[in-house]
């Protein structure tokens, strides 16, 4: 008896589970016809007089039509996203001409941009629905695909444009939103049925693939700003998002970007980045000056300070790299000071003066590169045995520092005092003793 009754009592429950579904089913269906009648009697129809769409009918289509697409029993009828489309188009129309108007108006161009969101999706997803359908005739799809698609193709435009004003902001809800543009459009255009052959349309002469191309890197560009600005942006989808511009033409602001990106949180990553530019960018000439500089930024975060020794063949390589390809530019000598100061470093004093005085031939306006060959000649004598002509060498190069730089003794005053001391030329010496700071 129990169990007749475990089973009956089921058995209930399963009628008015099925009986409350097919209610249900049957409520979201009539909103969707409510939601259709209206629309179908709010638009524009000569036969009952009707020149312009009544809209205060059609708001009341809005919520019905918004219960369809969200019902299971209603939002896997190609007649609900057809309808959601045709009504968003209504509004969309009206709004566009409301900010053509009002063109200052910013809460009228935000309410015009969530209807472009909205009669884009419905749109998507009609075609996609149409694509589908296996008893409609390949010519009609074809007219639908083609309709729709002149019809979604202005307000992404307005949705890119929408992205590009945001993501030069320094408003975090802006840039947050030009994000979602971005993303919106970069959708549309690379993933949907919709737009997958929009060269082909025939919308206008000016909707070629170039074009189409065009218009998807701005989106990856505006995309990458915003979401570099976002406070709190996960690292990835900085990344990714500037990776995604590496094979356009923006590959130079992508490295320079993601170089700054890590600047002060990451030396390695941004070294990287700057090496991988400077490989990408070697045969475009348009970014010369922007190669030199990842470069030379390279070449100063190598050097470290002077604690460049896990580094050093890094370094020596950044430098050569300067000096083979970009010695004709101004900063270029720092790339043979710094050469020289390793070698100066590693007590090759000789390599050092001959790189010094490569440089001063080389740059004979920049004092940088007499003072040190002045200092490692005379580093060279103090370490083969104060012979004469080592320390004879020092003091001629350190006399042409002094007529360079009178002004400025700190250079070559003291060092001139004691070599001419430490050749027993006294008198010399004496010329020089006042710049001797060993002696007060």
């Amino acid at each position: 008896m129990v169990g007749f009754f475990l089973i009956t009592s089921a058995y209930a429950q399963d009628k008015a589970a099925l009986k409350a579904q097919k209610e249900a089913e049957k409520a979201a269906k009539a909103t969707f016809k409510k939601a259709r009648s209206i629309y179908e009697t709010s638009i524009p129809n000569p036969e009952f007089g009707r020149k312009e769409t009544d809209f205060e009918k059609l708001s009341g289509a809005l919520p019905l039509i918004e219960s369809a697409i969200q019902s299971e029993f209603t939002n896997k009828d190609i007649d609900t996203w057809k309808t959601a489309a045709e009504i968003q188009q209504e509004y969309y129309k009206k709004e566009e001409a409301e900010v053509k108007a009002d063109p200052d108006n910013e809460e009228k161009k935000s309410q015009l941009l969530e209807t472009a969101q909205k009669l884009i999706n419905y749109s998507l997803k009609y075609d996609e629905f149409v694509e589908r359908d296996a008893k409609m005739k390949p010519e009609e799809k074809s007219q639908i695909h083609q309709k729709y698609q002149a019809i979604a193709i202005n307000p992404a435009l307005q949705l890119l444009q929408a992205a590009q004003n945001a993501s030069n902001s320094d408003n975090q809800a802006e840039l947050k939103t030009g994000a979602k543009y971005a993303e919106s459009f970069l959708n549309i255009l690379e993933k949907s049925n919709l737009m997958k052959d929009l060269e082909k349309s025939g919308l206008t002469k000016d909707i070629t693939p170039e074009k189409i191309n065009e218009w998807i890197t701005y989106a990856k560009v505006f995309r990458a700003q915003s979401y570099y600005n976002i406070e709190g942006t996960p690292e990835e989808a900085v990344i990714s998002a500037y990776e995604a511009l590496m094979t356009t033409k923006y590959k130079g602001l992508a490295y320079q970007s993601l170089s700054n990106y890590y600047r002060e949180k990451d030396k390695v990553k941004q070294n990287k980045y700057l090496k991988d530019g400077i490989e990408a960018l070697k045969d475009d000439p348009e970014q010369k000056d922007l190669r030199t500089n990842f470069a030379f930024i390279l070449m100063q975060n190598l050097y470290n300070g002077g604690d460049y020794s896990d580094n050093k063949e890094s370094l020596k390589s950044a430098i050569q790299l300067i000096k083979n390809e970009f010695s004709d530019d101004e900063n270029a000598v720092n790339a043979y000071l710094m050469e020289g100061q390793i070698a100066f470093d590693e007590k090759n004093y000789k390599v050092a003066k001959d790189i010094y005085t490569t440089a001063k031939e080389k740059y004979p306006d920049e004092t940088r590169c007499l003072v040190m060959a002045a200092r490692s000649a005379w580093m060279i004598a103090q370490t083969n045995g104060s012979k004469k002509p080592d320390l004879e060498e020092a003091i001629k190069l350190f006399k042409e520092l002094e007529a360079q730089t009178p002004s400025e003794p700190e250079y070559w005053g003291e060092s001139l005092y004691i070599l001419y001391n430490n050749t027993q030329q006294t008198a010399l010496a004496n010329q020089y003793k006042k710049y001797y700071k060993g002696g007060k």
